[in-house]
C-alpha cells in the first residue's frame, strides 16, 4: 500500500518528473564552475560580476530542455546547450563550454572565423549575473540531429 495517497500512475509520474530536474548539488556545481572560469579570464574583466542561481531562469531553461530543441528562444536570456549520450555530468558541460575560449579573440571580442565560441562568451560575459539550467532526456533533439541524449540547457541574464 502506498502511503503518499497518490494513485500508482501519478506516483510514478511524479518520481519521473523529479528525476528530470537538476539536484541542488548539480546547481551548486554549475554556479561554482561558472565563477571559477569567470575568475580565470585573462586579461581580467574590469567589472566581472559573480554568477548566482536564478530559479526563474531555471524554470524557463527546464521548459525549453523538455522541448528537445537546440535553438535560441528569442526571449530575454541567452541559452547554452550541451548534449551527451551518457549520464549528464554538469561539470563536464561547463568544461566543454570553457574549452571554446581558444576560439575567442579578446582583442576583437569575436569568435575566430569558422569556429563557435558563443557558449564560452556567454559564460564569461562580465555583466551577466544570473544563470538557471534545466535538463531532460530526449529521444531526439531537433537542431542537433541527435538521438537518445541528455540535454542540459542553461539560461543567462542579462545576456
Amino acid at each position: 500500500m502506498l502511503s503518499s495517497g497518490l494513485p500508482p500512475v501519478l506516483l510514478v509520474l511524479s518520481v519521473l518528473e523529479l528525476s528530470w530536474c537538476l539536484s541542488d548539488e548539480e546547481k551548486k556545481i554549475i554556479v561554482d564552475e561558472h565563477n571559477k572560469y569567470r575568475s580565470q579570464v585573462s586579461p581580467p574583466a574590469q567589472a566581472m560580476m559573480k554568477m548566482t542561481w536564478d530559479p526563474d531562469l531555471e524554470v524557463d531553461a527546464q521548459k525549453y530542455a523538455e522541448k528537445c530543441i537546440r535553438a535560441q528562444n528569442g526571449g530575454p536570456g541567452r541559452l547554452n546547450f550541451f548534449g551527451t549520450p551518457s549520464a549528464l555530468d554538469v561539470k563536464l558541460a561547463i568544461e566543454e563550454w570553457n574549452r571554446e575560449r581558444i576560439f575567442f579573440n579578446l582583442k576583437t571580442s569575436e569568435c575566430v572565423p569558422v569556429h563557435s565560441c558563443d557558449n564560452y562568451v556567454q559564460m564569461i560575459w562580465a555583466a551577466t549575473t544570473r544563470v538557471g539550467c534545466g535538463s531532460h532526456y530526449c529521444e531526439k533533439i531537433k537542431g542537433m540531429e541527435a538521438e537518445n541524449m541528455h540535454l542540459l540547457v542553461c539560461n543567462y541574464y542579462p545576456p
